[in-house]
C-alpha cells in the first residue's frame, strides 16, 4: 500500500503488488536509485509517503513514477534500508547534504564533435558556478571531461553516478581535454547549495 496525500486528498491509500526489487531507475537530475517497483498508484502528494506491506511495516519511501502515453501503474519506492543516511542527515541538519562539483555540461554526440571541430567525445563544460569546487580546481568553460576517477565518462549521468558515491570533502579526479591537450584536475567536492 502507498500512503500519502496525492493531489491534496489527505490520508489516501492505494494498493498494488511489488513487481521487482532492486530495480535501477534514473531521475531527471541523472541520479540513479535502486528501487522497489510497484503498481500501487504513486502521484504528486504521496511521493515521500510510506510504502507499507500487508503487516503494516514500512518497506519503502514512495519516490517517483513513470508517466506518458500508454504508461500506467509503474511506480517506484526507495527501500527503507537505503534511507538511513538520508533520515540521519535530515534529523541532524534538517536537509540532505549532497556532494557538488558546480558545473553544467552537455553530453557531446559524434555529430557535435564533427560539426564544432571538437577534439573528443565527453562532457562539454557549458557553465561553472561562481565559488564552486569546479572553479576553485581550475576547470574552464569549454573543457571536455573524459574521465572521472579513472573511469571513462561521456554523459553527465555517468559523472553524477561516480560523484554521488562520494562524500563532501572527498576528491574526484577528472581527466579533461582542453584545446586538444589532456590534463588531470583534482576537484574537492563541496556541499551542494
Amino acid at each position: 500500500m502507498a500512503i500519502g496525500s496525492p493531489l491534496g486528498l489527505d490520508n489516501s491509500v492505494t494498493a498494488g503488488i511489488i513487481s521487482a526489487v532492486n530495480r535501477e531507475v534514473t531521475d531527471n537530475d541523472g541520479i540513479k536509485y535502486n528501487t522497489i517497483q510497484t503498481d500501487a498508484a504513486i502521484n504528486a502528494g504521496n511521493s515521500g509517503g510510506a510504502l507499507v506491506n500487508s503487516k503494516g511495516q514500512v518497506i519503502g519511501v514512495n519516490t517517483l513514477k513513470l508517466s506518458g502515453d500508454g504508461v500506467e501503474g509503474v511506480g517506484f519506492a526507495i527501500p527503507i534500508n537505503s534511507t538511513k543516511d538520508i533520515y540521519e542527515q535530515l534529523i541532524e541538519y534538517s536537509k540532505v547534504k549532497r556532494p557538488y562539483i558546480g558545473i553544467s555540461g552537455i553530453d557531446l554526440t559524434e555529430e557535435q564533435v564533427k560539426e564544432y571541430k571538437l577534439p573528443t567525445l565527453g562532457i562539454y563544460i557549458r557553465t561553472i558556478d561562481e565559488f564552486s569546487a569546479a572553479e576553485k580546481a581550475g576547470l574552464k568553460i569549454g573543457d571536455i571531461i573524459i574521465k572521472a576517477d579513472d573511469t571513462k565518462v561521456s554523459k553527465i549521468e555517468e559523472l553524477n553516478e561516480i560523484k554521488n558515491k562520494k562524500q563532501i570533502g572527498d576528491t574526484i579526479k577528472l581527466v579533461i581535454n582542453r584545446n586538444g591537450n589532456e590534463k588531470e584536475i583534482s576537484v574537492t567536492l563541496q556541499e551542494q547549495p
